[in-house]
């Protein structure tokens, strides 16, 4: 069940980090915290992510619209910006965060993004039925999964008919020895080493029944490396039944 409790600790969290350290925030690579991420080395990774999915989405015969995109968790906005150079006649970043808003207002060009905030467990200021492309990667890993589970519902309410929807989400710590450490800490304790970022996972098949129960369907889930070396993660990329 989703409090609000839930939702203002996610909100806090990033609001801090977002007027601390945005890109390196988003993008938590060795030796760029410290505000060492250039905007332009920052937006070009959202460019090549965005380059990849659209080819995978290709090579799976999905071929969404591109006339409307929406970047869930958007942040500091570098896969608005790289959806918006895939093409997308409008997208919209949608987050939680007002400093991480202001950062993308700052640093993304393309007249294409618009970026608004989130205010609730909804998404409630964009249309049902209304976007092509629903995309968000190292984001739903933040929040308690009951408050993420949500979000996927809020997805496929604004995807139209024939749209896509690509999340990622861990599915629980890797075995490795990181991941085995991982497990092992309290969670204040793993969360103050993290800067105060929660990390939480879904199991794989809970994830399928979610989709299965909107009506849609998972097309593929593949490895991914965005939660980092102490989880095992998914690209979910999920279309109509």
């Amino acid at each position: 069940m989703t409090t609000d409790r839930d939702i203002d600790d996610v909100s806090r969290t990033w609001t801090k980090l977002g007027g601390e350290d945005p890109m390196w925030a988003v993008l938590t690579d060795k030796g760029k915290d410290r505000n060492r991420w250039s905007p332009d080395e920052f937006l070009a990774t959202g460019v090549s992510e965005v380059e990849g999915v659209l080819a995978r989405l290709e090579a799976l015969g999905l071929r969404p619209g591109r006339e409307r995109a929406l970047d869930f968790g958007c942040g500091a906005g570098r896969l608005s910006h790289g959806l918006a150079r895939g093409g997308f006649g409008e997208v919209l970043g949608c987050d939680i965060s007002p400093t991480m808003l202001a950062k993308a207002r700052e640093i993304v060009p393309d007249d294409a993004c618009r970026f608004v905030q989130v205010v609730g467990t909804d998404l409630a200021a964009v249309e049902s039925d209304s976007v092509d492309l629903v995309y968000s990667c190292r984001v739903l890993q933040h929040m308690p999964p009951a408050l993420a589970h949500g979000y996927i519902r809020e997805f496929w309410r604004v995807a139209k008919p024939g749209g896509v929807v690509v999340f990622q989400m861990p599915t629980r710590p890797s075995a490795s020895l990181a991941g085995r450490v991982l497990s092992a800490l309290p969670v204040p304790i793993a969360r103050m080493l993290r800067r105060g970022m929660e990390m939480h996972g879904t199991p794989e098949p809970e994830v399928h029944r979610l989709v299965e129960s909107l009506g849609a369907r998972v097309v593929a889930a593949d490895p991914d490396t965005s939660a980092g070396p102490r989880w095992d993660s998914r690209l979910y990329i999920t279309a109509g039944a």
